[in-house]
């Protein structure tokens, strides 16, 4: 099984253009530096900033920053019923 910051490390790659890699660069500084101190208590699969990252790069900068901005208010887990449940990582799935 792949580690999560391996994973995100993998998706920030392969960028095709300056600002998909800025905003990369932005979620991976978030991961390391901020999101390390909650001690991985994120209740999506995939994380926010894996969330971000892959968001901005399918939707591109504004509609992947507003959609990143959405996940950031639900991730709290007062709504388990909308999502499906990942059973191993017994998470619950929001793919960007």
């Amino acid at each position: 099984m792949q580690e999560p910051t391996k994973r995100v490390y993998k998706e920030a790659k392969n960028n095709r253009n300056e600002v998909q890699y800025l905003f990369s660069g932005l979620f991976l500084f978030y991961k390391t530096f901020f999101s390390s101190q909650d001690l991985n208590v994120c209740t999506f699969t995939p994380s926010c900033s894996e969330y971000g990252i892959l968001a901005v790069k399918k939707n591109g900068m504004v509609m992947g920053g507003i959609k990143t901005m959405d996940r950031l208010t639900r991730c709290n887990g007062l709504s388990p019923q909308k999502y499906e449940v990942d059973t191993k990582a017994k998470l619950l799935i929001d793919k960007p």
